[in-house]
């Protein structure tokens, strides 16, 4: 392997983002004395052996960091510590916040309620022999075309008084959403971004939500995929997430977006806004299983402050 690109990151310290790629031959590869691996949060397994096995002799200590490590006792946490060691450590998010390290956070489930008992028992039914994937299809369908909901995260959007950022899945919702908002909201900014746009686009688009100066608030619609990892917007206080995840890597990530220390975050919390989706009470489908997924082995494991309230669409 051979480093790409060298480049000092803002840290008062040593620290250095190395661009690796593969060389072929062995003799004139580069290396650095310490090799962290670091923010791997979607790469595999095999992936991080990779670069971990080709620094034996090269590397006088090497490391392995990641936010979202692979759960205990599987394939891929097992591989991973083949080549990096046990686990030294761990480190909740509220110890973090409790240090100052990073912003309050406070997570807001917001139970939407649509009380629609035959659609529930439906999708229930289908689910209960043996149709999980077309059931959560149907209730993905079902909530992309509620006009109710639309209606719903557009007044929450107009309450925010700090820039935010609107997160989704499917990209045909997130255009509607951010449509609609930019149609009803006259007040705010908004953006939009998701793997069709161009890197330029992007990168003007993160440095205007950067912007806190202009006295205008500013909301960026974009897709988990491009946003949920990598980008850094200090000024971001609140998050929603639009579309159900079970994903953890997803979900922890996403969340990170609003954890940069931020004057307007000095001493407020920032906010995360999980719509879930509870089709009748009755009933307990996928993507309310989902949030109660993300509830236990997420918002409770990393002790973040949790709090559910009902909305009736």
């Amino acid at each position: 392997m051979k480093i790409k690109s060298i480049k000092k990151i803002s840290y008062n310290g040593d620290v250095y983002n190395l661009r690796i790629k593969d060389g072929n031959d062995i003799n004139n590869n580069y290396f650095a004395n310490n090799l962290c691996v670091s923010n791997c949060h979607r790469a595999k397994a095999a992936q991080i052996q990779t670069i971990m096995k080709r620094t034996y002799g090269y590397a006088d200590y090497r490391i392995g960091m990641s936010g979202t490590y692979p759960s205990p006792n599987t394939s891929e946490f097992l591989a991973i510590e083949a080549v990096t060691g046990p686990i030294v450590i761990k480190v909740k998010a509220k110890e973090l916040m409790e240090k100052g390290l990073i912003a309050n956070v406070k997570i807001k489930a917001l139970l939407l309620q649509y009380d629609d008992k035959e659609f529930a028992e439906n999708v229930y039914t289908i689910k209960k022999y043996g149709g999980g994937k077309r059931a959560f299809d149907i209730e993905q369908e079902y909530v992309r075309n509620s006009e109710k909901r639309k209606i719903f995260i557009s007044k929450l959007v107009n309450k925010f008084n700090h820039n935010s950022l609107v997160l989704f899945h499917n990209t045909q919702y997130g255009t509607d959403l951010y449509d609609y908002c930019r149609s009803n909201i006259v007040e705010k900014d908004f953006y939009y971004i998701d793997g069709s746009t161009p890197a330029k686009k992007r990168s003007h688009i993160l440095k205007q939500m950067k912007n806190t100066d202009d006295g205008r608030v500013k909301v960026l619609f974009g897709s988990f995929g491009v946003l949920s990892t990598g980008v850094s917007v200090p000024a971001l206080k609140n998050v929603v997430f639009t579309q159900s995840f079970k994903s953890p890597q997803i979900i922890l990530q996403s969340i990170g977006r609003i954890l940069r220390l931020h004057k307007n975050k000095k001493d407020s919390f920032a906010i995360v806004f999980d719509l879930v989706d509870q089709f009748h009470t009755s009933y307990k489908t996928i993507l309310y299983n989902h949030y109660l997924v993300r509830k236990k082995d997420m918002y409770v494991k990393e002790e973040y402050p949790h709090q559910e309230l009902k909305v009736v669409l």
